[in-house]
């Protein structure tokens, strides 16, 4: 029994380091809890019971209920650390010496649970079913009353008086715990487990028999429901799960300007190489007209220029204009959307949890940038956004990256001028969908 206990010890001293390497995150004091409410059945496994590997029926039957309740904070992907409450009934006979006992029972333990499906399969967000192992230490509260078969006389009893008949304290003895268990996860906040957890009791007087094995064994195998509080303010865990293995399996480090180096195929980024390179061409043409025009504006003419009336504008039909074009272009580009002061603005797209811009998000800010070429007098408010799951300083802090991302794009790499752009983060102010949240994640133009 010490040699157990020194184990899990130097096991439960060792945690902060495995759990270094997969920290997970958190602000708010429920982030990383759960509880979880089970129900089950206790055996006991010690002298006084009819048969060593199988419980019986009749008699005294060796099948009791119990329930518990198990308080979980999870330290990483792999470990988590459990408080558990377990309170049932145990009961034994046998038939030879003509005996048996009842016990009541309160356990208290605290245990470490190890994720077997990661450790050894990897880190897969869509997997729905997990294996784990369990290691823990705690005490247990326990009365027994023995009796004889048949005519129920008082043999001996421990937390009862001395005839047994009434209840006093419960004698108290120091337990290890062991076990494994499987794990379904129903959605983002529920999951159902299947448990079964042998306690190896510091005491061989449970059954009030002393005898054989020193150390008196109960199982408890029990279903339970787990509640998560955490996950509305961890901004990942209400992602979907495809966009988690795609943000997951892009290769690279995040850097300081905010790139990535994924794995993208060749083919893919040729195409979208040409596409950049056919825009870059146009942008360059576009300089080339507008230096055409500026020198035309500055030749004098050589005769005198005959003075024009100005033409009638009629202002409504030219809002009508302006409507139908902006409908016609949104039919044509539905992530296009419609600003309230009637402007039109394009939305440049981002993965979960980051703030650099993905290839195919180029090609938009490649076209925003041609238009600002050939409209000079155009400003732009660049305005980020984030989804509705993390909590708000993280969400100002991801949205105004993911602003300044786009804004670092156009006047690095297109030539904007800095005076004609401003950024800001709005974090999850302005939500479009509660539903599909990748449209959440969005950076906006507004013109100023």
């Amino acid at each position: 029994m010490k040699k157990l206990i020194v184990l899990f010890v130097l096991t439960f001293l060792s945690l902060p380091y495995f759990a270094s390497s997969q920290e997970v995150g958190g602000k708010n004091i429920l982030d990383n809890w759960s509880l979880n409410v089970n129900g089950g059945a206790s055996l006991f496994w010690g002298d006084l019971r009819q048969y060593k590997f199988y419980p019986v029926t009749n008699y005294t039957n060796e099948w009791n209920a119990a329930y518990g309740f198990i308080l979980t904070k999870k330290l990483s992907s792999t470990f988590e650390l459990r408080g558990q409450f377990i309170k049932g009934d145990l009961t034994g006979t046998r038939r030879p010496s003509k005996t048996y006992f009842k016990a009541q029972f309160n356990e208290y333990n605290m245990n470490i649970t190890m994720n077997f499906s990661r450790l050894f399969l990897g880190d897969d967000p869509c997997r729905r079913l997990n294996f784990y192992g369990i290691a823990g230490l705690g005490f247990i509260d326990f009365r027994s009353v023995k009796k004889l078969l048949g005519s129920d006389k008082f043999i001996e009893s421990r937390g009862y008086s001395a005839n047994g008949t009434v209840e006093e304290k419960m004698e108290t003895e120091s337990v290890v715990t062991l076990g494994f268990g499987a794990k379904y996860k129903l959605d983002s906040r529920f999951e159902i487990n299947l448990e079964n957890i042998w306690s190896v009791v510091n005491s061989d007087l449970i059954d009030v028999t002393k005898g054989g094995f020193k150390y008196d064994i109960l199982s408890y195998t029990s279903i339970g429901l787990t509640y998560k509080f955490n996950f509305r303010n961890n901004p990942s865990v209400f992602a979907d799960c495809g966009d988690l293995v795609s943000s997951r399996t892009r290769k690279g480090s995040l850097g300081e300007g905010g790139h990535y180096s994924d794995d993208a195929s060749k083919a893919e980024k040729d195409s979208l190489n040409a596409k950049l390179k056919r825009l870059e061409d146009k942008l360059n043409n576009q300089d080339t007209k507008i230096k055409d025009l500026e020198n035309k504006i500055n030749v004098k003419p050589t005769a005198p220029i005959a003075p024009v009336a100005p033409a009638e504008i009629n202002v409504e039909e030219l809002k009508r204009s302006i409507y139908n074009s902006i409908l016609d272009t949104l039919k044509r580009n539905p992530t296009t959307t419609i600003v309230n002061s009637g402007y039109m603005q394009f939305s440049i797209f981002f993965d979960v949890n980051a703030f650099n811009i993905k290839n195919d998000q180029l090609t938009k800010i490649a076209s925003i940038a041609e238009y600002m070429k050939s409209d000079k007098e155009l400003k732009l408010k660049i305005v980020g956004n984030a989804d509705q799951t993390g909590s708000v300083d993280y969400n100002n802090y991801l949205s105004k990256k993911r602003a300044e991302q786009v804004y670092n794009t156009l006047t690095n790499k297109y030539g904007i001028d800095k005076a004609r752009l401003s950024f800001e983060g709005k974090g999850k102010a302005d939500i479009f969908s509660k539903e599909y949240k990748l449209i959440n994640r969005r950076v906006d133009f507004i013109r100023e």
